[in-house]
């Protein structure tokens, strides 16, 4: 697991956390589960953009496109960045 996944400034701990449990489901495949312990990070941290990135990987793997670009979206606009993320992807 790369560390960009292991810290993310004032994003609360507990919520790091469970961010880190979901990168590790979907790593093995398992984007359903992955799913919910993102969805219970962002309950936590509604802004933590890379749990929105990850939310919409997940979705795109579940055939969810629609809800998966809306959240990319919103990741995207609270980190511009991730829009490069989102152009290597494809």
């Amino acid at each position: 697991m790369e560390w960009k996944y292991t810290y993310a400034k004032a994003i609360p701990i507990e919520a790091q956390y469970l961010f880190r449990k979901a990168m590790e489901e979907y790593s093995t495949g398992n984007a359903e589960r992955a799913l919910k312990y993102l969805q219970q990070t962002l309950v936590i941290a509604p802004h933590y953009s890379r749990a929105l990135f990850e939310m919409g990987n997940c979705l795109t793997q579940l055939g969810q496109h629609e809800d998966a670009q809306a959240r990319y979206e919103q990741a995207i606009r609270i980190e511009p960045a991730l829009k490069e993320l989102l152009i290597n992807r494809a």
